[in-house]
């Protein structure tokens, strides 16, 4: 069943992660997406991976961020490698670029050159800040925008360090800011004719991402206060956080209005130790006066039974679980988003796909990450390059092509 993009062709100028998850989600939504790549690769190919040989070597996060696109390898040094690219772009409806802020520029290849070798053609750009704005040329990473837009700096105890998080927020959040703003775009070209350059910035993404936390500081309270016990969340008041148990396990509470918590101050036996401070007020402003002597009970207790007591009283609780647990869950399971691929250079393998759901077109799960180069014959084939062209372009190192599998 063809895809909502069917027809849709994207030039994917794209490396390390908000870049090929926004062309991946495009090419799960039945999009052609050629992801261009320089003869020795996208560095994420090889950045973290398994030393002892799985996955032949690439990473397993390039695996997983590369699905659904076609992949072809080429100089954009060389004048002949700049004529494969602005053929290709010539073809495209849609170029997503992530390089370094004004290296396509250089080229010829920035949203004013793109559009002049392609008519109505949709432009995405993401930078660190706005290719518009006064930081235009700096550098950004996700770990560096967490702690540059203020995302870090909510989380981890009042007497500790801010601690980001364990993963990639900003850029999956950037990506799908992308996605909209190409659909958008799109809609607009069908509507008009017309193409445009949308532009996703990663600190304003993130800033998005903490638009309520923003929304408190710009507001009400300019310092941002983090909790000295379990309060995750530095506007929420106790007993909103994580408690560790007797067993070396954790689980979370969420939202407890006081009349709750005195019930549960109760079945603990540590009513007195927080009656005075058990009120709308209370629970806020002298949060680790609550918090902490939860804390310190459930650690006295088997996870399960804290569970359990909790759960009595109509508490919203859940157990920390691992990754491999929660990819476990039968509801995960049943809702089959882990999905077995194979390829011919990382072997079977299993990924995360996207959790859209669509009743009449779903989202496609039709290709594994390419190989270096895997699709650069069959591409420049359609571009309209010769046997003999290619071969040519191959043998002076313009071009890399991997055997198509």
């Amino acid at each position: 069943m063809p895809g909502v993009l069917d027809g849709v062709r994207v030039a994917a100028f794209t490396h390390f992660a908000a870049g090929p998850l926004t062309v991946q989600f495009l090419g799960a939504l039945g999009a052609d997406v050629i992801k261009v790549e320089a003869p020795f690769g996208d560095f994420n190919r090889f950045g973290i991976r398994d030393h002892n040989g799985k996955f032949g070597g690439i990473s397993p996060y390039f695996v997983t961020l590369n699905r659904n696109q076609r992949a072809i390898a080429v100089d954009l040094k060389d004048p002949r490698g700049m004529e494969v690219a602005q053929r290709l772009i010539r073809s495209a409806d849609v170029m997503v670029e992530n390089f370094k802020p004004g290296a396509l520029d250089k080229l010829g290849l920035g949203y004013e050159g793109a559009s002049r070798i392609r008519d109505g053609l949709v432009y995405c750009s993401i930078s660190a800040y706005d290719l518009l704005g006064p930081k235009a040329g700096e550098l950004g990473q996700d770990l560096l925008i967490q702690a540059l837009s203020g995302f870090a700096s909510l989380n981890g105890m009042a007497d500790m360090p801010p601690m980001p998080t364990g993963s990639y927020p900003v850029d999956a959040y950037v990506s799908f800011c992308c996605v909209i703003g190409i659909l958008a775009a799109l809609r607009h070209r069908d509507a008009t004719g017309k193409g445009q350059w949308v532009r996703v910035d990663m600190m304003s993404a993130a800033l998005h991402m903490i638009a309520q936390e923003a929304s408190y500081v710009m507001n009400v309270d300019p310092v941002t206060q983090r909790s000295a016990s379990n309060v995750v969340h530095p506007d929420q008041a106790a007993p909103y956080g994580i408690y560790q148990t007797d067993d070396g396990q954790a689980f979370v509470m969420s939202l407890t209005p006081p009349a709750t918590l005195q019930k549960l101050a109760e079945k603990l036996g540590i009513l007195d130790e927080m009656a005075e401070h058990l009120t709308p007020k209370g629970v806020k402003y002298d949060r680790d006066k609550v918090a902490g002597p939860l804390g310190r009970r459930f650690k006295e207790m088997p996870r399960d039974e804290a569970l359990a007591v909790c759960r009595s009283l109509g508490i919203w609780v859940a157990p920390v679980r691992s990754i491999g647990e929660a990819l476990e869950d039968p509801a995960i399971v049943a809702r089959d988003i882990v999905r077995e691929t194979e390829s011919a250079y990382a072997g079977k393998h299993r990924v995360v796909i996207e959790p859209l759901q669509m009743s009449e077109t779903p989202v496609t799960f039709s290709r594994p990450a390419p190989a270096l180069g895997q699709h650069t014959r069959e591409v420049l084939a359609e571009l309209g390059y010769a046997e003999a062209e290619l071969s040519s372009l191959e043998a002076a190192g313009v071009v890399v092509a991997a055997p198509s599998s």
